[in-house]
């Protein structure tokens, strides 16, 4: 290990384990990460590998580059190559490679000399490069490993130059002769792989992938054995069901071309371990050697009952369950027969084959791949896959109590797994699970989609995101970001295409051609949306968005437009008038660091709340990312459940909000008309609406992948958006001016990730200037409920004199609002509800609030005098205004 690795390992490990002991030879008596007792210790020249020293009850090991991932990343970097000043000659030319090698997959250098050299590779579309290690085949094709942050190239993470199908890679100093004294080949999947086993002294070579069967390699082998008897092939490929099957594959097409040919096979575990994993973590020594041979021999038992047999001479046990070519069995081994024969003369191994027994209990393979737990709901499963011998595969998750109960566990795989029938009792299902279970990987669930902030990442359907690195799925469904399983479990499926080669820029020109630049400002609040809960921990704030305009102005293509972008197809948003409360509340829980989109919301009619309970004030609070809704927790303690609101809220509709003024200043507004709709436009708006979903939601993968860089640009501009906003005389207020300063700065954003020119720029953000001095005006007028009521009120007083007004001085209003409730319905004229008016009247800015008073009635004066008979009361009592606003 280089001294300057070794040194900065060593204060971490003393800083973060607190070791107490430490001598020439060890650091001792640390910390466990796993137990939290002081059982841990590592090798103090070689610290690769922790382990907990409670073997019984731990055993925790941890490799240092899962503790350390910033260390083992940038090997150039690290590691640069250095140009001798005299000779202009590079002195180290492998430099960053050979520190790969050795740190980061702890190969000693001088057995693989000259066995590979250091190369580069660069990806024009997304403008990275990386230093490789570069390996050749004997045909002359060559494969190369990114050794510089890989996880940046996505699931490209190593590139062929030219075919190897039907060869392998064998080392430069590959010794027939030696090979033939060893009498075995192993033939391993990846390079890395072989190189480990060589280092262990065994003769090995790599077929590169799984599914390449080294023909010619082998024609070739052969022929430069002469006379010499071959080797026996051990094909060693990494544990799971690709590997396993071509293991099984290629071994019959090896018997088939005259070679011998047996199979070793690395352990199966919570971990999936290669060869070189295990070379790292000190597991290739002849002991385990003799293991792996045992799992190779089990995987190609040739029968149910031989698989049984070998486990039973390597374990004595008498009864267990195991797997055999994808079906469960149970082994129950009859000493009494074994007895029985032994004494008649059979020979050993037929005494054996007669006392062993084997029952077939399901005609499929049923395991756990990992304990899934959500926090936030307190529940927990196991995600099972199923896999059948003619190829079906199915996952789903089983409950605690389905799994052991044998009755439980037959109906939920029956149900789950077409034609899986489970004809085992409870005491061979629970031995069946017991040590298969126990130390199972454990994966963290959240329940909605987009941004989790206690990880800081993004997850999606089909990748997830983490400081601008992006992690697809795998294929046990869940995440693995630097040994962090996580994964998404919502109806909301969000799947952007992370091949930004598909992504295509040209479709912001179409959106400025059809939208000009109310597009743009949508586009950059839906930039701005991915980032809703970072914008609240910097301004404690996100504006919401409000889309409105005549019927077929394009609102609809735009939305769903701005959802392709950001991986989600055929959806435009839901209508909480149709919704229930829990309906609202949920579709407000479902997404993180997305917009959640209420369509026609509001009819036009009165923003009074509806028979559902609908109310724009509830929503006050998402503006802050606080909850929105309370609900209690179904137990007998006093706790609630109060979901944040995580993402950003969009309305749109045909009619402008109506709202109370704390609704309104925390709106961007956005109308659209007909007024610039040409033939043009139309065309732009058809070709939007039948963009295909692939090459459009590339939009969101770019801008996730430069997280750091947009969130810089929004903490530096902002302020200065702010002030350039606040020059106006016409805007004063605090929400407004924050809100459109933060537009402001998503628009400069956007030039981050599309070609967007600064004229375009300029004229966003004068529009927004202009919407932020429209919202001060929209904001400063009275409720919509109030201005109704005193348009009702104009209606009612007309021409003729003291009809609703009951006040005798022209100074003040003197309204009783039962009279006034009254004389509405006569004249056919709606009002808000009586409840909503007492509440809202108090605040009225046309007619200023004196109080309520009784006032010398001059309405009543008037009737009594029409009509004599009437006798209505000298005095009402009125909500008296001032007549003339201030």
């Amino acid at each position: 290990m280089k001294p300057e690795m070794h040194s900065e390992i060593l204060r971490r490990l003393l800083n973060d384990f607190d070791f107490k002991k430490q001598n020439d030879d060890y650091l001792q008596q640390g910390i466990c990460p796993s137990c939290s007792k002081r059982e841990l210790y590592t090798h103090k020249n070689n610290p690769w590998l922790l382990r907990c020293g409670r073997l019984n009850k731990c055993g925790k090991e941890v490799h240092i580059k899962e503790l350390y991932h910033d260390l083992f990343e940038s090997w150039s970097e690290r590691f640069p190559s250095r140009q001798d000043a005299q000779t202009g000659f590079i002195t180290n030319p492998n430099a960053a490679a050979d520190a790969y090698l050795s740190h980061g997959r702890g190969l000693k250098l001088s057995l693989i000399k000259g066995f590979y050299q250091q190369g580069s590779y660069y990806c024009t579309e997304k403008q990275i490069g990386t230093a490789t290690v570069k390996f050749t085949l004997s045909n002359g094709a060559a494969w190369e490993r990114f050794i510089d942050k890989p996880e940046r190239f996505g699931s490209m993470k190593a590139r062929f130059s030219g075919s190897y199908k039907g060869y392998w890679w064998q080392a430069s100093n590959f010794n027939v002769t030696a090979i033939v004294e060893a009498k075995e080949l192993w033939l391993t999947e990846g390079v890395f792989d072989a190189l480990s086993l060589l280092q262990v002294g065994i003769s090995a070579v790599s077929v590169m992938s799984c599914n390449n069967f080294p023909i010619e390699s082998l024609k070739a082998f052969r022929e430069h054995l002469n006379h010499a008897t071959p080797p026996i092939l051990v094909f060693a490929f990494d544990a799971g069901n690709a590997g396993e099957s071509h293991t099984i594959k290629f071994i019959e097409q090896a018997t088939k071309l005259g070679w011998q040919a047996t199979a070793a096979q690395p352990p199966a575990g919570k971990l999936k371990l290669d060869w070189n994993d295990l070379l790292q973590r000190e597991r290739l020594t002849p002991e385990h050697i003799e293991h792996y041979r045992y799992l190779g021999k089990l995987l190609i038992a040739p029968s149910a009952k031989a698989k049984g047999i070998l486990m039973y001479q390597r374990s004595n046990q008498h009864e267990f369950p195991f797997e055999f070519q994808l079906s469960m069995y149970w082994f129950k081994f009859h000493a009494d027969k074994y007895n029985k024969n032994t004494d008649k003369g059979d020979d050993d191994l037929t005494a054996l084959n007669e006392a062993a027994n084997v029952q077939l209990l399901c005609m499929c393979h049923p395991h756990a791949l990992y304990f899934q737990e959500s926090p936030s709901t307190d529940e927990s499963w196991y995600y099972f896959q199923i896999d059948f011998p003619h190829g079906l595969t199915v996952k789903k998750t089983f409950t605690g109590a389905q799994i052991t109960s044998h009755s439980e566990f037959k109906k939920r795989l029956s149900a789950v797994a077409p034609g899986a029938i489970y004809e085992g009792n409870t005491y061979q299902l629970n031995k069946w699970f017991r040590h298969h279970l126990y130390n199972i990987k454990r994966v963290k669930v959240i329940d909605f989609v987009g941004y989790s902030y206690e990880h800081k990442c993004y997850l999606f359907a089909n990748v997830a995101i983490k400081n601008g690195v992006f992690y697809p799925i795998n294929e046990e469904d869940h995440f693995n970001i630097k040994q962090l399983y996580i994964k998404s479990q919502n109806p909301v499926v969000v799947t952007p295409n992370y091949d930004l080669t598909e992504f295509n820029h040209e479709f912001f020109q179409v959106l400025w051609q059809a939208f000009s630049v109310n597009g743009v400002i949508a586009l950059a609040f839906w930039l701005g949306s991915y980032f809703a809960e970072q914008c609240r921990d910097i301004f404690g704030a996100y504006p919401f968005l409000e889309l409105v305009g005549e019927p077929g102005t394009g609102k609809s293509t735009l939305i769903e437009l701005m959802w392709k972008l950001s991986g989600r197809i055929n959806y435009e948003g839901f209508d909480p008038i149709k919704s229930s409360k829990v309906g609202v509340s949920r579709n407000l829980a479902q997404v993180a660091n997305l917009p959640v989109v209420m369509i026609e919301a509001d009819r036009g009619e009165s923003s009074a709340p509806n028979s559902n309970g609908f109310h724009w004030d509830q929503f006050k609070t998402a503006y802050n990312g606080r909850a929105v809704r309370s609900t209690g927790n179904k137990n007998h303690q006093n706790d609630t459940n109060e979901p944040l609101f995580k993402g950003a809220l969009v309305i749109s509709q045909n009619a402008i909000l109506k709202a109370s003024p704390a609704i309104l200043e925390r709106i961007i507004h956005i109308f659209t008309d007909r007024s610039n709709h040409t033939a043009e436009t139309r065309k732009a708006v058809d070709k939007l609406s039948r963009w295909p979903i692939a090459e459009l939601s590339g939009f969101m993968i770019k801008v996730l992948g430069k997280e750091k860089q947009i969130l810089e640009l929004i903490n530096k501009r902002q302020p200065d958006f702010e002030r350039w906003l606040r020059q106006e005389p016409m805007i004063n207020n605090n929400r407004i001016s924050l809100n459109h300063s933060m537009l402001c700065t998503l628009v400069e954003c956007l030039s981050l990730v599309i070609e967007i020119t600064p004229t375009q720029i300029a004229q966003a953000h004068e529009q927004l200037k202009t919407m932020a001095i429209a919202r001060e005006h929209v904001c400063g007028a009275d409720h919509p409920l109030v201005q109704e009521f005193w348009e009702v009120y104009e209606f009612l007083e007309g021409d003729d004199d003291k009809v609703v007004n009951h006040s005798r001085d022209p100074q003040f209003l003197a309204i009783n609002l039962n009279q006034f409730a009254e004389e509405s319905a006569v004249r056919k004229q709606k009002i808000p509800l009586l409840s909503d008016l007492k509440t809202l009247l108090k605040d009225s800015r046309t007619h200023k609030f004196v109080g309520r008073k009784p006032v010398n009635s001059a309405v009543n004066d008037r009737l009594n005098k029409s009509h004599p008979n009437l006798n209505k009361p000298s005095t009402v009592k009125c909500w008296v205004f001032q007549s003339n606003p201030k």
